[in-house]
């Protein structure tokens, strides 16, 4: 693929991905992207944000090293960070990732198939315990599907369970975080952080 023709699918495919939140929200929502997929960001967030970024950074290697116990080290690139030092190529790329991708991914995934989930495995009669159990299992399977979908990167050479470990986690988190907030905005910005720390980190400005 060539740079002119990647660098536009890089914009046409965000563009119509929230072309096409927006018509949901309007045709099947209230028109409102506040109230449809909860983003509105708040003063109390500045405090749920760290602890999610922490999460991740502490726990998550430990969560890593475990899958790589168990499922073994296929080999690969430690991470799907595009590292270059030409800025035709590196901006656009920070820009997909610290912007559109957490936006997206978190509307899309946090904001939609979340809490459809929630509201599927809740039943018609949710009591608090079938309520519990159905936020615990909507967050789990729309991490899952997070996850899956990040695995073509693999084709690209990166590590495989290291890929599907690590957004596997990060997907729990971020989902947690849109419940405990019942918000996405908060997932948002947690994402939009963790993925400008992880190309910091490849590209050695952080370690």
């Amino acid at each position: 693929m060539t740079y002119p023709v990647w660098l536009a699918v890089s914009i046409a495919m965000p563009l119509l991905v929230v072309s096409w939140i927006v018509f949901v929200s309007r045709r099947w929502g209230t028109g409102s992207l506040i109230r449809d997929y909860g983003l509105s960001f708040r003063w109390i967030d500045l405090l749920a944000i760290p602890a999610a970024l922490a999460t991740i950074w502490f726990v998550g290697p430990i969560f890593i090293g475990i899958a790589l116990m168990i499922f073994g080290d296929p080999g690969g690139l430690p991470s799907n960070v595009i590292v270059t030092p030409d800025p035709m190529v590196w901006v656009p790329m920070l820009i997909l990732s610290v912007v559109s991708a957490p936006f997206i991914e978190e509307v899309v995934f946090r904001g939609m198939l979340q809490p459809s989930l929630k509201r599927l495995f809740d039943g018609y009669a949710p009591d608090q315990d079938r309520s519990f159990r159905a936020t615990n299992a909507a967050v789990l399977v729309t991490a899952l599907i997070f996850a899956s979908l990040h695995l073509p990167q693999v084709l690209g050479g990166v590590n495989g369970v290291i890929l599907a470990a690590g957004t596997l986690f990060a997907g729990i988190v971020y989902g947690a975080l849109a419940m405990a907030t019942r918000r996405t905005a908060p997932s948002i910005v947690a994402h939009a952080a963790w993925n400008l720390l992880a190309t910091a980190g490849a590209y050695g400005l952080i370690s």
